[in-house]
């Protein structure tokens, strides 16, 4: 009998999905994947300008960590809600940090304005990301380790299917004999 014909969008979906599942098995154990999940938060909140992602992943499957869960970190810490309030919390508290108040003047450059404020970033960046990988980390081990490894996270339970109608019980009354 002959195999059904399949395009090649139906052999491309196949090997992403193999390649997803790869990614999410490798490393699963609850210490890599809560590692690999802080150092894709660290990533992300430090200013790597749209290659964050990649170098998550990249530098998870160098040294060992769950790829899966690095991508989701930077996921997770830059997102257009928590993007904003991050980096403005990593200037503050890098001006607060090298005790340097916010210079404001005129728009001579975008260089000169660059050194005064870069070194306070990125102080205040590596702070917070730090801080902030470190309580995802922290967070998602014990998540993991509660729920047995990182599959049951993933994986749905199968959906709840109704038991069929039990027959009406007897109402506790006595038969009454003819």
């Amino acid at each position: 009998m002959a195999r059904p014909a399949t395009t090649w969008f139906t052999r491309i979906g196949r090997w992403l999905r193999l390649h997803l599942l790869r990614a999410v098995r490798e490393n699963a154990s609850p210490g890599r994947t809560a590692l690999g999940l802080g150092l894709g938060a660290f990533i992300g909140i430090f200013p790597t300008l749209m290659i964050g992602t990649p170098l998550a992943f990249f530098v998870a499957g160098r040294l060992g960590l769950n790829r899966a869960a690095a991508v989701a970190g930077t996921v997770i810490a830059m997102n257009p809600v928590t993007g904003p309030f991050l980096y403005s919390l990593s200037a503050w508290l890098g001006f607060e940090l090298l005790d340097q108040h916010r210079i404001e003047q005129e728009a001579q450059g975008m260089f000169s304005m660059l050194r005064e404020y870069a070194v306070p970033f990125l102080l205040g960046s590596s702070v917070v990301a730090f801080t902030v990988g470190a309580i995802l980390a922290t967070a998602m081990f014990f998540i993991v380790r509660r729920q047995g490894g990182l599959r049951p996270l993933l994986i749905k339970p199968k959906r709840y299917q109704p038991r069929t109608p039990r027959p009406p019980a007897d109402s506790g009354s006595i038969p009454t004999a003819p």
